[in-house]
């Protein structure tokens, strides 16, 4: 009956008959009939509550996924790297999130910081791992929001045997006369960084061979023919035959950074993934100092 329904659903009895009327002129059609002292659905008041059974459990649906999305249980985020974070911190951050948040596809490609941020700004990403040419705290004020990530120091690549291998730390400049082994890169950002800390060292080095990536230069290194520079970062795995020391009057190192636009930099996938990201830069950060070379460094 119309009272026991108004009962149930905390409505008074006039204002159901109000819906009902309406209802019945919105569809064009006799929902319901007199039976007795109470009304009865009409094959067609049937069809429709079958239909708005499904309706309301589409909606129902619709509001949990939404709300998934809201507390960035699922959901996507597109983030570009360079190649050596991408090799290292990118993997262990989208396992990480993986196990904390399993509904959420994380879209990673590789490319360098001049395409990740014109991409980042066009909306065709929502995070670019880059590589800027300040340190913490001296990041410029503009639509961007930028989270520093870490500063990725540089290595000698020396082969094993070398006059030099042994030492606690290699002066740079005791490595001028050497014959060298540069890596390119995508752009050639990483022989151009080796040219300018040589150059500010006072030498130009003389490369004998160009690697495209930091390990192809390793396996260079390792035949003998030259020397090299490698960020901390791309010493995922170290060469056999290629002994790794620190410098003593080390260069500046890259500043790794982690960018988003302001749009999207408060939404939970977002900030999940940076967190993700900050956890995988302080495990790296730990595995580093373990290795031999960076006990070496403490020392010199």
């Amino acid at each position: 009956s119309v009272t026991a329904a108004a009962a149930d659903l905390g409505y008074t009895p006039s204002s159901v008959s109000q819906q009902l009327s309406t209802l019945e002129r919105e569809t064009g059609v006799v929902l319901f009939e007199k039976n007795g002292r109470g009304i009865r659905a009409t094959d067609a008041g049937l069809l429709l509550a079958e239909h708005a059974e499904h309706v309301m459990r589409a909606v129902a649906e619709a509001e949990q996924a939404l709300d998934d999305v809201r507390q960035g249980r699922t959901g996507r985020v597109r983030i570009m790297s360079f190649t050596s974070a991408g090799d290292s911190l990118l993997p262990a951050a989208v396992a990480s999130l993986r196990r904390t948040h399993p509904g959420l596809h994380v879209a990673t490609t590789i490319g360098e910081t001049d395409q990740a941020m014109k991409m980042l700004r066009d909306n065709q990403l929502d995070l670019a791992l880059v590589l800027e040419p300040y340190a913490k705290g001296h990041a410029p004020k503009d639509d961007l929001v930028r989270v520093h990530l870490l500063d990725d120091p540089y290595r000698a690549m020396l082969p094993q045997g070398h006059v030099l291998a042994d030492g606690a730390a290699v002066e740079l400049t005791d490595l001028a006369q050497e014959d060298w082994v540069a890596a390119m890169g995508g752009n050639g950002f990483c022989r151009d960084d080796t040219i300018d800390i040589c150059r500010r060292a006072g030498f130009s080095p003389r490369f004998v061979a160009h690697a495209v990536e930091f390990p192809a230069a390793q396996a260079y290194v390792a035949t003998g023919i030259g020397v090299g520079l490698v960020p901390e970062l791309a010493l995922g795995t170290v060469h056999e035959g290629v002994v790794i020391r620190p410098l003593r009057r080390a260069p500046e190192s890259r500043h790794v950074w982690v960018v988003t636009r302001r749009a999207v930099a408060r939404t939970p996938a977002v900030i999940a993934t940076i967190e993700a990201l900050t956890i995988a830069t302080r495990e790296h950060e730990e595995r580093s100092a373990a290795r031999p070379h960076a006990a070496l460094a403490a020392r010199a």
